[in-house]
């Protein structure tokens, strides 16, 4: 089993989420009280309940709202997206098929509900899988990927831009602080662009062991299926099946 030494706790990256949400949430009431122009992308992503793929998805293919980039705070920092958020507020009525503004807001804060309480659910699961991830290494200072079922549950991973700093339990404090949060399963990580290559490797590393642990685990069972096959064709004791 591979494992990947963490640089932070699973309670200390649960209370950064949840600081990073308030702050996420304080945007968007500034830019609906009209002191802030633009949102972020995180923030935009937010208000509009979808998720970094599938906006990216509807830019892609031209469908996607009003942005534009501007250049990372430092040198090493990509180009990132805002929202003008009047233009994106336009763009999300524009999607919206109910007709008088008073039902538009009406749902959207029923959505809003909505996905507070998902919201809520989805952070005690994910919480949980960290914990899990922990737990399974035997050491609360690594990470470990023991099956194909951990490495598919949704980890947070932390992005400069477009490219891919790490895992939220391993990036440096400034990455964390700076950086732009997004749940993804272990193979849809290691197929973004990353930073730093070598940090990819472990991780690739950990995604190959839980895929050969997965495989072996496949085959034994299967070869236990044939060899209890097998017997029974000979027996009908169900203690010696059972014991095989």
């Amino acid at each position: 089993m591979t494992t990947i030494p963490v640089a932070r706790s699973v309670e200390a990256l649960d209370a950064d989420i949840a600081s990073r949400n308030a702050k996420l949430d304080d945007e968007i009431q500034r830019a609906k009280a009209g002191t802030l122009a633009q949102l972020s992308q995180p923030a935009a992503l937010r208000f509009l309940g979808i998720s970094r793929s599938t906006l990216y998805r509807m830019i892609q293919a031209g469908d996607g709202p009003p942005h534009v980039k501007r250049p990372g705070s430092s040198r090493s920092q990509n180009e990132r997206l805002y929202f003008p958020f009047n233009d994106l507020k336009t763009w999300q009525d524009a999607r919206t098929h109910f007709d008088s503004p008073e039902v538009r807001e009406q749902h959207r804060e029923e959505a809003k509900r909505n996905a507070l309480r998902a919201e809520l659910a989805e952070m005690e699961a994910r919480a949980a899988s960290l914990r899990k991830a922990l737990r399974e290494s035997g050491d609360r200072r690594i990470m470990a990927f023991d099956s194909l079922a951990s490495a598919a549950e949704p980890h947070p991973w932390i992005f400069d831009g477009e490219r891919l700093l790490g895992h939220a339990l391993v990036v440096s404090d400034d990455d964390l602080e700076d950086g732009e949060l997004v749940w993804l399963a272990l193979d849809e990580a290691l197929l973004e662009d990353w930073v730093d290559l070598e940090r990819h490797e472990h991780f690739t590393a950990a995604y190959v062991a839980a895929l050969n642990q997965s495989i072996q685990r496949a085959e034994s069972h299967h070869k236990r299926l044939r060899l209890m096959a097998e017997v029974g064709k000979h027996t009908n004791d169900r203690a010696v099946r059972r014991d095989l």
